[in-house]
């Protein structure tokens, strides 16, 4: 029997299902919802409960200020000798509650009913968050002595603009890190691959007129519709030479938000100025977010030279996040596969990730390998009556324990 196995129960000793639970109910009932220009909404509440349980529970702790009342809280543990450092990665961030009366519970209570926890974030992601706290926590608890240095980062702004995630990676803490488990809610799979983004906007600019004399203008919402209808022409380019991904499929290119004119108030007899799109691009492994925006470029100038007068103009939201894929071979990886088995007792399922998490900035600002397990359905986050099931919840919390004795070498 390898060291890490004879240490696993002693660890798992220490991690009080109930506990995980509780917590998991006491983040959810803090909304951490970001609204811009609202001082008490964002992240700042849930935050400091995150690092006062830390400390309690002995870890170093350092808060870190992102922006005005949005702090990272970065938390870890030394080992007794030299070795890799390992990051647990979840948000504190959660998306709108929406329409209060279309939840079943409301959507801040944290309700516990028929092995359910109930509430925004619940999957998205403080359940993997509580979680991932609890089993760092059973690792101090436990005593083990280990190599390295085990970090649990709760970051800000997953859902926006990612600059946690951003912030963190380029921290001191951050810099040392090896290798990420982003507990973000994956039904408990493996997930090797993960979605990337490029969010593009596009600025079609024409001519003002009036609209009973569309010959004296440029109309900016033909050349759109012209763009949008070519959309799928982009999607077949852009698949060329990609081999389709097993768990993501392939590359999708769809217009999320059309809008004319730019600026001011729409009038029915006025051909505007200029008309707007959004652009939400997700990539798959193979596909560089530059060469995306080189395709749409072209579309671009195609649309150009079909609609006289027309300019058509491309930007970037925010930078973009590539798309990530690991090996099975990376130790990280090795060490979650090992700690699947030794807990449930039953062979891994892996699985990509649809969307794009704060592991897609691990990767392509520090190259560092990640691999996605977290608890709660897959398509639960973000709609209403969010839960996630306190058997994948408290199971998660187990495999990260015994991920981390195995990825770090813990030993009696």
């Amino acid at each position: 029997m390898s060291s890490a196995a004879r240490v696993v129960p002693r660890v798992l000793a220490e991690l009080s299902a109930d506990e995980v639970v509780a917590l998991t109910q006491r983040l959810v009932r803090i909304p951490s919802v970001f609204r811009a220009g609202d001082p008490d909404a964002n992240e700042s509440a849930v935050a400091r409960v995150v690092a006062d349980w830390l400390r309690g529970e002995g870890f170093t702790v350092d808060v870190q200020g992102v922006a005005p009342g949005r702090p990272n809280v970065i938390a870890w543990l030394d080992g007794t000798e030299g070795g890799p450092t390992l990051c647990l990665e979840g948000h504190t961030d959660v998306v709108t509650e929406g329409d209060p009366r279309e939840w079943r519970h409301p959507p801040w209570s944290g309700v516990l009913e028929d092995g359910r926890i109930y509430g925004r974030g619940a999957a998205d992601m403080k359940g993997g968050l509580a979680a991932a706290m609890g089993a760092a926590a059973a690792v101090r608890r436990s005593r083990v002595r280990f190599a390295g240095r085990l970090v649990l980062a709760a970051l800000v702004d997953e859902e926006g603009g990612m600059s946690g995630a951003r912030h963190f990676v380029r921290s001191a803490v951050g810099q040392a890190v090896d290798a990420a488990i982003v507990c973000e809610p994956e039904q408990n799979e493996l997930c090797l691959e993960q979605k990337g983004v490029l969010w593009a906007r596009v600025a079609i600019l024409g001519r003002m007129a009036h609209g009973a004399m569309p010959y004296a203008g440029v109309n900016p919402i033909g050349a759109a519709g012209a763009f949008v209808a070519a959309l799928p022409r982009v999607e077949r380019r852009l698949r060329r030479g990609i081999a389709r991904s097993r768990f993501l499929g392939v590359p999708h290119v769809t217009p999320t938000a059309v809008r004319a004119p730019r600026a001011g108030v729409a009038q029915n007899n006025v051909i505007p100025s200029a008309a707007e799109l959004t652009l939400d691009v997700r990539l798959t492994p193979g596909l560089a977010p530059e060469a995306a925006l080189g395709v749409l470029e072209t579309l671009a100038r195609e649309v150009e030279a079909r609609w006289p007068g027309a300019k058509v103009e491309l930007e970037t939201v925010e930078p973009p996040r590539p798309a990530t894929r690991v090996r099975r071979s990376e130790p990280v990886v090795q060490a979650l596969l090992w700690a699947v088995r030794v807990v449930t007792g039953r062979r891994p399922r892996f699985g990509g990730v649809p969307g794009s998490t704060d592991g897609t900035i691990f990767v392509a600002e520090r190259g560092i390998p990640i691999v996605t397990f977290g608890p709660g359905k897959r398509e639960i986050p973000h709609q209403v009556d969010e839960h996630v099931d306190v058997a994948e919840l408290t199971e998660a919390a187990r495999c990260y324990a015994a991920a981390a004795v195995r990825f770090l070498r813990a030993r009696a």
